[in-house]
Formats: structure tokens, sequence, C-alpha cells
């Protein structure tokens, strides 16, 4: 027995563990357990927690791992195959209760010497606690001299029993042991019984907890008067308790309102909660009300044509579109009266509201995550297994089909996108189906357990539930969709809600099925004789023809294979898979590893569909699939934009919520050459979405958000918020099941867009139009074309321009900033400019009975000539529209012609990159003219060039005047003639004359603010506006549900931060915090945190426009605290440091980029004067300017380049921040003119490294090994050195004359460059690099085939 030489250090929590996490393992391992589960060295264990099933950490009070615990779903024993393990183990071992589904191996259990069985059976604790299913965990050891796994520690494995191999002539003692643990020794149920009226004391405080409505309502004895005084009802109240004192509560009843459910849910596919005495029936709803479809397109139309209504309303925009402002105001009266009789706050004991009748309001609020095509299964219908039999066959419900458009099972028609219009014509209201035949469900009324006991409990209640009632399948649960979600819900199935909602409009329904509980899950093998009962399951599902088809051909395909998913022996799915085409292309071009562990390893889910009932089991279904085939890793392709073959129609998946959305990857040219490598780099024909699913994800528990989340303005802000909540780190297990993003015309991508259309927008960031058809954005968000006019924050709602109505739990609004008609805010504006000028404000004031709000003017139509452009799709609309109107006007007076030209007017890029898409059109110089409206009228305003460069800017103007543009320059416009809805002529103001210019038709690049529909209903909502949004910094508005960011806000002038503007910054890292911060609140994981105050939430878990390590956000702590704590003092506002980007295609065609830090705007010449601004590298070679400025520090600062060849703006991009030696020695050869072209430089085989997002993963592993160490170091002493300068001299003169001699190399002198050597050595900074890069080589071999490779012996 091995002593204690000292008190052990108190344990502290377990935690999943990661590959990190591998060498402090390692230690722990002894010569036992390294012989019993093959370890050899710390690779091993890396190996094992990238491919086990689920890896546990127990960690101690200093967070030191002192104990983990590695699972797979077979046992460690080679020569048996993972899928045949459960022959293997009752034939040796007689073990006939060990399954797939109730059994998982150890391939790891180690702790340290100091501890015994506390931290042994507490990684098992938490492993069962995990899995509700799991009943036993299982154990091999192979050598019968290492039996004990820490010598002189048997006790640490007292939870496991022994069971030795049958094996005729061979004793059991010398054959492998399997050594097991069960449940019921380890984590021992509690005991669950009815409630009496003495549990009403210890109940209530348990309630109390969640919500105090209970007791005011009813009084302090309610539980005791349930029981006593009410013996007639229905309810029934469960409690578990331990030792002898109740923990739990839970409130069932029988009494459900079937009516209300089926006018709100999709029942069909659980034959409406009824024993089926007969086949549903379908009744015309009552409303008179007419609604209007078009496509599938779905609003409630107004009394004729409506002109106001928006040019295409998406599908899935769940949305209450209402005639009269009467009907508007009724209707949130009536909300606001059920809301009334709300708790405080919800919580998961929250009363159901299915007994109440109410008055029918239209709404619906789509539930985007569940599936409602496959027909119930014949088994979980009648009770040929369960219960006796009840019911015939003939009591199968048929499935009716909805409004609801699914996103798991794509229909054949694919619902019109978002930039569609649609023909609306008048149709009746959708019929309701009516079910006939007896009760077959309870609900849940109430559940609360103590906060000392684990929520995990309510499992065992929940089995217990269906023993009180063993006559019904069916448990519900009805929540508000903005509770958070507990652990009991992963037991339940989310239902989808009807397109038109007429009751529990911000309710959310739950439901689980007693086989989902109790039954017994299994994969096998799909065989011939299954067609007959796949094709009943199948009988609603889309396509069925075809995907039962394509099952017959994989029963005799060499490459494709089907499983069959059962429960209780019974079909109840099928997956179809085969490999995965062009994986490495798809691997590179997506945020994957580069190759797979093994070849061939990779399957692509071809069709995979499921009975929704059996969800809580999806990802438990999809690791046995894993299990019994060769392949670790399933993929599913959804090409949204595809036709043919390719269309996701073709493609049925209902299981893709269970599986991890991939970020796609930037762009990356072939730098290499090679057809092979074409191949890799190429960009894909048709972008699509990825999901990924390996056997680590099927562990995860898998949470739904059903908050309401509203998103106003697809602008990059709005998308990158969006995206990391879809693909941000916790899409392994946070789902968003309720997002709406509202924007006048969808999403900036265009199905079939014109290359003019492509050319007229200069790019910012990375949401190119592939990018965004590579998000799934489609699946996961409802996209609403409409336009915002007003913000009802007491109804917690947003009204649409046309009539419609949108609630919300949490309003975002980042609607950016665009070009506005001329006349834009017009009389507010000169009356601000006079104001500026001592002319004194009247104002009447609040108080006086004479006091009006303000009323700000909606500004006229356009004129049909006159074009604003935004959007993708409002480019391609526009010069679409403006190639008609040459047509239409050809050999007439007024066509197209040099003295009726084209005219641009605006001092902008985008103004530029309009005229060169008008070039691309067909259109000659000559019929063209571009007013530039610089230097400003403004005087105040900075007099610099929109490409902040005079050799740029003259190299442009010298392209214009070859191409025959005529250009009026410093003139400012004035108005406008019209003649017959047109624009005749322009009205232009110069210095010394006024002109008329003939217009055949205007691009308008002017005003540039927000929308004039968002400032009016930012401002009629009582939000603060001042110049922008007023937020503070957590984004948080003077409404606690409704936050801003991006160019729209501002910060309160409080914060002193005027030079700090969310404009000034990348806007996809403003998106990104913003979602950082939504996820402290509604991730479930997070909420429950009391060490939030210690975490790092600045970290960056995705690039806005490269890998960049992180924005330096300074809001950490202050997430927590409460508004008014937020307000009653200064807090410092979030800076980022992902650098400002801007590509364009300008007349000729050139070809343009800018990159710069982040912040306000400083003209070149102004930065020029400023001390320590490094070293600027220009060069002009073969048409190609290029223009690097290293910064004092020697890192690359800015970027301008114009070419005559197009170049990749994103390779160029991942430059920013590196310093210069990493470019081979770039300053040092510049100088002595080894370099004549920069362009030509970065685009050679050589540099293909670099703009790869893997490479800058591997330079931020370096930083964390020391390099960013020694980088700060540098920084700290060359700016302590400048400061003593500084402060030593004089004056100003002599301090910049010292420093220049002392720094003569920009910065670097001997002392700096001495200590940074020192310290360098000190951390082993080469052997760092030289680990790292052998080891990304090594990685990235399939796409750096050029590289030469250190041979990994030698690292």
């Amino acid at each position: 027995m091995v002593s204690r030489l000292w008190k052990a250090v108190s344990l502290g929590r377990l935690r999943l563990a990661n590959v990190d996490d591998a060498p402090a393992v390692f230690p722990l391992v002894t010569e036992s357990m390294a012989k019993n589960f093959r370890i050899n060295d710390v690779s091993d264990i890396g190996y094992l927690f990238d491919t086990c099933i689920l890896s546990i950490c127990h960690l101690d009070i200093n967070e030191r791992v002192v104990g983990c615990l590695v699972l797979k779903d077979y046992p460690l024993i080679p020569a048996v195959g993972p899928g045949a393990w459960e022959d293997f183990v009752y034939t040796k071992y007689k073990a006939i209760e060990l399954n797939s589904r109730n059994t998982l191996f150890i391939h790891l259990l180690c702790w340290s010497p100091s501890y015994g069985r506390e931290v042994v059976d507490g990684m098992l604790k938490s492993v069962l606690m995990h899995d509700h299913y799991l009943q036993y965990i299982g154990m091999i050891k192979s050598f019968i001299n290492s039996t004990v796994l820490m010598p002189g520690q048997s006790r640490s494995e007292a939870s496991f029993k022994r069971f030795q191999a049958l094996e005729r002539g061979i004793p059991g003692d010398q054959l492998p042991s399997l050594w097991i643990a069960e449940r019921k020794d380890i984590c021992p149920k509690l005991r669950i019984r009815r409630a009496v009226e003495e549990d009403n004391d210890d109940l209530l405080p348990i309630i109390e907890r969640h919500s105090q409505w209970l007791r005011e309502l009813y009084g302090d004895f309610y539980i005791s008067e349930l029981i006593s005084r009410h013996p007639e009802s229905e309810r029934v109240q469960l409690v578990c308790e331990h030792k002898e004192v109740a923990v739990g509560v839970m409130i069932l009843n029988t009494q459900i309102n079937y009516e209300a459910l089926e006018e709100s849910f999709e029942l069909s596919p659980f034959a409406g909660l009824r024993h089926l005495d007969m086949p549903p029936t379908s009744t015309q709803n009552d409303s008179n009300t007419s609604f209007a479809v078009g496509g599938n397109a779905t609003c409630e139309s107004q009394q004729g044509s409506n002109a106001d209504l928006p040019e295409a309303i998406d599908a899935k925009s769940r949305v209450t579109w209402v005639s009269e402002d009467d009907a508007v105001k009724e209707m949130c009266r009536e909300l606001d009266r059920s809301k009334q009789k709300q708790a405080d706050g919800y919580s998961q004991l929250d009363i159901l509201q299915l007994l109440e009748e109410e008055d029918d309001e239209f709404e619906y609020d789509i539930v985007n995550i569940d599936t409602d095509l496959l027909r119930l299964p014949r088994l979980f219908m009648t009770d040929d297994i369960m219960k006796k039999p009840r019911l015939s066959d003939e009591s199968i419900s048929k499935h009716k089909e909805s409004g609801f458009d699914n996103k798991y099972i794509l229909k054949d028609k694919l619902k019109t996108l978002a930039n569609t219009v649609s023909i609306v014509s008048s149709v009746k209201p959708p019929e309701l189906t009516r079910y006939s035949g007896r009760p077959n469900a309870f609900l849940i009324e109430v559940f609360a357990m103590q906060a000392d006991y684990d929520e995990r409990y309510g499992f065992e209640m929940l089995e217990a539930a269906f023993e009180l009632f063993p006559d019904r399948d069916y448990c519900i649960m009805c929540l508000p969709s903005s509770h958070t979600c507990f652990p009991l819900l992963e037991q339940f199935t989310l239902v989808t809600p009807y397109s038109f909602r007429m009751r529990f409009m911000n309710d959310t329904l739950y439901l689980a099925h007693v086989n989902a509980i109790r039954g017994n899950p299994t994969v096998r093998r799909a065989e011939a004789y299954d067609i007959p009962n796949l094709n009943e399951v199948l009988e609603h599902a889309p396509r069925k023809l075809d995907l039962m088809a394509l099952f017959e051909n994989s029963l005799q395909s060499l490459t494709l294979s089907s499983y069959v998913l059962l429960n209780e022996n019974q079909p109840i799915g099928l997956v179809v898979l085969g490999p995965l085409e062009d994986g490495s292309s798809i691997r590179t071009q997506y945020d994957l590893e580069p190759e797979a562990r093994r070849a061939g390893t990779d399957a692509s889910i071809l069709a995979c569909v499921m009975s929704p009932v059996m969800e809580p089991h999806a990802r438990w279904y999809l690791r046995d699939v894993l299990r019994q085939t060769k392949y670790t890793s399933l993929f599913w392709v959804c090409r949204l934009f595809a036709k043919g073959d390719a269309s996701p129609v073709r493609n049925l998946m209902s299981l893709a919520s269970y599986m991890m959305p991939v970020r796609p990857r930037r762009a990356v040219p072939n730098n290499i050459g090679g057809k092979h490598h074409d191949n890799i780099f190429k960009d894909i024909a048709t972008p699509f979405a990825l999901w990924i699913l390996e056997r680590p994800l099927t562990s995860m528990p898998k949470v739904h958000v059903n908050n309401s989340i509203v998103v106003v303005g697809a602008s990059r802000t709005g998308l990158a918020f969006l995206e990391t909540l879809l693909l941000g780190p916790t899409s392994e297990y946070l789902t968003f099941t309720n997002i709406t993003l509202v924007s006048r015309h969808g999403l900036p991508a265009v199905t079939d867009c014109m290359r003019a259309a492509e050319i007229c927008i200069p790019r910012d960031g990375r949401y190119t139009e592939r990018y965004i058809k590579s998000v799934p954005f489609y699946y996961y968000v409802d996209i609403m074309s409409a336009v915002v006019i007003h913000i009802d924050r007491k109804k917690k709602c947003i009204h649409l321009k046309g009539g419609g109505i949108k609630f919300y739990d949490e309003l975002f609004i980042t609607c950016g900033q665009q070009f506005q008609h001329p006349d834009y805010l017009k009389d507010s504006m000169e009356l601000a400019k006079e104001v500026e000028k001592g002319k004194p404000c009247v104002r009447i004031l609040m108080d006086n009975p004479a006091y009006l709000p303000d009323n700000v003017p909606l500004h006229p139509e356009l004129p049909d000539n006159v074009m604003l452009i935004n959007t993708l799709y409002q480019a391609n609309t526009c010069l679409r529209k403006l190639m008609r109107m040459i047509s239409s006007t050809a050999n007439t007076s007024y066509c197209l012609s040099n003295e009726r030209p084209v005219v641009v007017y605006g001092d902008c890029i985008e103004a530029y990159s309009c005229i060169a898409a008008l070039l691309e059109l067909g259109l000659t110089g000559d019929s063209i003219v571009f007013v530039e409206p610089f230097p400003p009228e403004d005087s105040s305003a900075i007099r610099v060039n929109c490409f902040n460069n005079e050799t740029v800017d003259e190299r442009v103007q010298t392209k214009l005047g070859k191409l025959g543009i005529r250009v009026y320059r410093q003139c400012y416009f004035n108005g406008w003639s019209e003649c017959e809805a047109s624009v005749d002529y322009l009205q232009l103001m110069s210095p010394t004359h006024a002109m008329h210019v003939p217009c055949f038709a205007l691009f308008y690049f002017g005003i540039k603010a927000i929308d004039l529909n968002a400032f009016k209903a930012i401002n009629e909502s009582g939000l603060v506006y001042d110049g922008g949004l007023v937020v503070g910094p957590m984004f948080e508005t003077n409404d606690p549900h409704v936050y801003g960011a991006g160019p729209c806000v501002r910060y309160s002038r409080r914060l002193y931060a005027p030079d700090r503007l969310h404009k000034y910054y990348c806007s996809e890292d403003v998106g990104e915090a913003l979602a950082r911060q939504l996820l402290l609140k509604l991730d479930p994981f997070m909420a429950g945190r009391t060490d939030l105050e210690e975490l790092d939430n600045t970290h960056r878990y995705s690039s806005s426009l490269l890998a960049y390590r992180e924005s330096r956000a300074s809001f950490g702590s202050s997430g927590r605290l409460s508004n008014s704590a937020m307000k009653s003092r200064w807090q410092p506002v979030t800076k980022f440091e992902s650098p400002i980007v801007q590509m364009a295609t300008l007349p000729g065609p050139l070809y343009y980029m800018m990159l710069r830090k982040p912040g306000r705007r400083v003209p070149m010449a102004v930065q020029l004067l400023l001390p320590r601004q490094g070293h600027t590298l220009i060069t002009n070679k073969r048409g190609n300017y290029f223009r690097l400025q290293i910064n004092s520090l020697h890192c690359v600062e800015s970027i301008s380049c114009l070419s005559k060849k197009p170049f990749s703006c994103d390779n160029f991009t991942q430059l920013y921040g590196k310093h210069e030696a990493y470019f081979n020695n770039l300053l040092v050869r510049y100088n002595i003119n080894l370099i004549d072209d920069l362009f030509d430089y970065f685009t050679k085989p050589w540099t293909a490294a670099f703009f790869q997002e893997p490479f800058t993963t591997m330079l931020n592993d370096i930083y964390e090994h020391g390099g960013n160490t020694v980088y700060d170091v540098v920084k700290t002493k060359f700016n302590e050195f400048y400061e003593g300068q500084r402060a030593e001299s004089v004056t100003e003169e002599l301090s910049a004359f010292i420093f220049n001699e002392s720094c003569k190399e920009c910065g670097q002198n001997e002392v700096l460059h001495h200590d940074a050597d020192i310290f360098w050595k000190a951390v082993g900074g080469e052997r760092i690099v030289f680990k790292n890069l052998t080891r990304y080589l090594h990685k990235n071999a399939v796409a750096n085939p050029h590289y030469a490779v250190p041979d990994m012996q030698f690292i």
C-alpha cells in the first residue's frame, strides 16, 4: 500500500479534455495503465482524444489535471471489429445485457496517486449523468499480470466488477478480463413517489427558486390543497427525495386543449396526440380574412393592391401581416393582457396555457429545426411491444401539408429566395387538420429541483411519469420562447409550429414519446426485406421514389452503403452513405483538417431521414452508423443554389441540425501551378453549405435556444453576428432555432448575377457572394425581405412596411449606412447648419401642451431613371433596368447618346466602380459623364481624394481621360428637372457658375447615411439617437432588449470615445463581439457560471478578414453587470485590431486594393509628417503600383495596390501585422534593389503558405509558446526607450535628433536587439519555430508539396 506523504489538494471541477491536455495526462499513466491501454507516448493520448467518443479531465482546485477518462463505443480488443463486439462479449463473457446503446468502453483511465476512488468514481458518475441511457461502463484488461491499474490502490477500482472469459481448456484467469461498472453502483437513483400533504413546506422553496407566481396566486398551501381538496383533479404530483427529504417536484396533468394545439403546431407526425379512431379531417378556418400567397411567400393582404408591400416577401418570413392600424392595436392589446398574467420571469415550471381559450390572433413564428414529413411508425401507434393492442393499422395518420417550409427535408419546389419578386394572388386561409380519438398525451405543468441537486435527475421522474400513464404515449411541455434550456429538454423533440399560429405565439412546444424514453434503439445494415417497411415510413417524404431507388441501388453497389435506424426492432429511419468526392478540395476550402486520418474514411450522406419522435437519439444513431462502417467522418453537402442532380431536393436530410456546420475559408488562388493544385484550389462551381460529424461530437448535448432574435439589416456587421452565432465555437452543442433577418433585399446574394453588377459593388470584408452562399444562412435564419417602419418597445415587436408585425425577445439593429435620396432630411440638415452658424434653436418643451413630437417626412419617390446602388441586388436590378431603357428608347429622341449621357455623381470609390460596370455593359466613354463633387463643399472636411493616394488618383483620372469620359470637377448637386417621372437634366453648381447637364440616367453616390425608415423607427420609439443610435460599451441601448452595432451607431458621450466609433473599425469584428455578448447571455453553459469575472471574453473564435489572433476588447467583466451598474460608472469601449480593407475594379479596368490599420483615416500627407513612421516601400513596374508601409517595429501596416491584372485581395490581406523578416528579409532586399516589383514578389510560389489560413493558426501556436511574449517585450522596451529619450530632452527638436541617432534603423538599436535576442534564446525560440513549421508542412503537405520538409524524427 502506497502511503501518502502529503495531504492532497482538494478536488475541483471536471471538464472535457482536449489535445492540449495530453502532456499533462501522460505523467499520470503508470506502467500497468500503459500496457492495458497501449500508451507509449504523448501522441497516443492525443490520438485517443481526437478519435474517442468522450474524454474528460478531473482537475484540482489549482486547475491541475489529476485524472483522465477516455471512452469509445467498442472495447479495446484489436482482433474484434467495432461493429462486432456485441456478439463477442456475449459469446466470451455471457454479458447479455450489454449493447451499443447502454455501454461504453474505457480506452484510458488514469489518475494521480495522491487520490484514489473519489477521482475514479467522480469521472464515472460524470459520464453516467451525461447520458441517461448509459447503464454500463466496461474496460478490457488484456495483461493478466497487470490487473491493477495503480499499484497499491486496488480499492480505487472497487466500482468495477470482473467478468472472466469462458474458453474451453483455458482457465479464466489466464485470459483477458472484462471489468464493468454499473450505473446503480455509482449514481443510484433518487426515490420517486407521489407527493403528500406534508411535502408542502419542502416543495414551496424549491418552486419559489424559479418563480413566486404560484404562491401569490394560490397562497402558501397550494401543494397541500391540490392533494387534499381536489382529489377529483387529474393532476398528479411527483416528488423525488433523498434521505427522506423532497428535493424535486414534477406536476403532471392530462387536461389538454388539443384543439388549440392543432391550430398552432404541426401534429400530424404524432397522430394529433390521440389514439385515432378515424382518419383526420380538414376543416376550413372560420376567419374571413383573405391571405395573399405569391410563390412561397405568405402574407395577409389589404383590400385591393397595396403599393407599400415589399417587393418580395420570403416564404420563411414568419410574421403577422395586418391591414389596418386598429387591428394592429387590438392585437397588441390582447398580447399585452396575456403577458400581464405571466410571472416575473418564466422558468421551467411554467403553467401551460393549454387549458385556456383565447381570441384568435394571426401570427407565425418559425421554429427551424423540426421535420414534419415522415409518418409516425406503426410501432408508436399500437401496443405491439409496450402495451396491449388498442387500434388497427387504419389508425395511422396521414400527413397534411402545412404552410411551414421545412428546412431539413427540402421539398420538390424550392422556396423563393428573398431577392425574388413574387406575384401575389388572393387565396383562402389554410385548412386545419382535426384529429378524433382518445387523448394520448399528458403534460408537465411544473418541474423544479433543489439548487444543490442536479436537474438531470429529472429524467428519472420523467420515466416514472410514463409509468403513471400507461395508456398515453406522449409527454408534452410548453415553455416561453425566451426560456433558458435545461437538461430535461434534451429528451424532448421540438414541435414545428404552423405558419399561421393563432395561439402560443411566443411559446415553444416540446414532446417526448414513450419509446424515445424507454425504447431500445439500434442500427443495422439494410437488407432487401426492409423495402416494404421503409415504403411505409417514407410515405410522405418528398421524392420518395428517388429515395427508394437510391436505397435499392445501395443494396447492390460496391461504394454505397445503407443502414436502417430501428427502435424496438421497427424501422424508423434510413441513412445512405457514399464516399466523399473531391475530399482534398473540400477540406482545403473549408475550415477542416487538410487530410483525413486515413484515406477513404470520409463519407458523404446521400440521404438521411428519421421519424422526429426519436430525435433525442439522433446523434447516437449517427455514431452507431460510424461504428459499423470504415468511415470516421460524415459530411453533408447542401447545394442550395444548384440545379439538376445536384439540387438539394435530391439530397434528403432530416438530421443536419445534429451535425456541425463548417465555416468556408477565403478563396486562395493557385500560386504554385500544376493541374493537380488547380483541382485543389479551384473555386467550386456551385457554392454549397457543409456540415460534418465526427465521433467526439456525438457525445455533445444538443441545446436549443428558442429566443426570438431579430436582426435588422444585412450589413457586414449583421452577417458577422449571425455567422458567429451559427458557426462559432458553440455550434457543436448550441442551435438557434428562432433567428430572423429583416432586410429590404434579403441577403446580399443573387442567384443570376451580371458580371457588371459584381464590378459595381466594391468589396469590403469577407462577405463575397461565394462566401455567403457557402454559409448556411438560409438553413438557420428566416430571411425577410421587408422594411422596418416602427419599433414598439412595450409590445416587443417591430412593424414592417405593408402592415406586418414581427415579435422579438432580443432586437439587434445593424442596418449600417447607405446612399440616400438627394433630399434626405433636407430641412433638418439645413436647420442644423444654421444652428451651427449661430441661429438660436427654438424648441417647445415637452411639458408644454402645445408640444408635438418631431415629424420626420419620408423623402419623395425617386424618378424612374435615378439609381441608388447599395447592394448587389440593387446593382443587378438597376443595370438590367438601364439595359431595358437603352433598348426601349433606341431610335428615338430620348435614346442614349453623348448629348444625353449616363451621369455618375459622387466622390467615392463606389462611383468609380459604377463607371467600370457601365463600361463592362458595353457603354462607350463618350456616353458617360462623371460629376465629382471634390473638394467637398464643407470647408471643415478633409480635402483628400477617396483613394488617399495621389499616385492612384492621378492614374485613375488619366485613364478616365483616355476612355473619353467627360468629367465635371468641383460641381455640386443642386437639383434636377423632371419630365414624365424621369430626370431630364441635372442642376449643378460650381464655384463660378451654374450648369445644366442633360441626363439619360443618373447613378447617385452622394449622401450616405442611415436608412430614413430606420431613422424614423429609432427616433419615434424613444431610443436615444445622437448622430447615430446611442449605445454603451456592451452594445446596449436605453432599452435592455435592443442592441445596436455597426456604422449606424455612436457611443454615448459620457464614454468620451469619438475616435472609437464602430465605423472606424472592421465591421466583421464588431459583429463577432456583439455575438459574444449574446452568447454570454443565452448559452446555458455560461449563464450558470459564477466565475465569469475571470473569463477571457476577448478571444477571437473566427476571423473577420484574416485569422488575426484577437480583438483587444475590454468588455470582459462589465458584460455581467446590471444595466444600472454599467450606467453608473465609466467603462472603456471595445477596440479592435483587424485591418480595414477595400477592393474595387476601377475604369480601365484597373484593379485596386487598399489596406490600412483600424481607426480614423489620416491623410497620407499628414502620416508622412508624424514621428516613428517606419519605412515606405514603393514599386511601379509593368503597370503594377504597389505601396507597402512598414511601422517602427518592422511590421506591415498598410498596403495600396493598383494593377492591370486581377489579384487576390485575400492574399495581400494576410500580410498585415507580420514582420517584414517573414518575407525573406523584405526590407533588406528592397534596399539593395533586389526587388523591383512588389506585386510580382508576393505572387511567387514560395509565398503560397503565408496566404493559407492554417499558416496563421501555426503562427498563433508559436505566439502561445513564447513568440508573442518576445514581441511584447520588444514593443514595451521600444516604447520605454522612446519615452525615456523624450523625457531627457529639452526640446522636441532635440528629442527627435537623439531618437534618430539612437535608433537609426527604425527603432532598432543595439540595446533593444540585444535584450530581445537574449529573451528569444531563453525561451528556445528557434526550436519552437522549427518544430511548429515542420509540423505544419507535414500536416498540410497536400496544399504545399513544393516545400522541403525535415524528417519528423529530427525534431
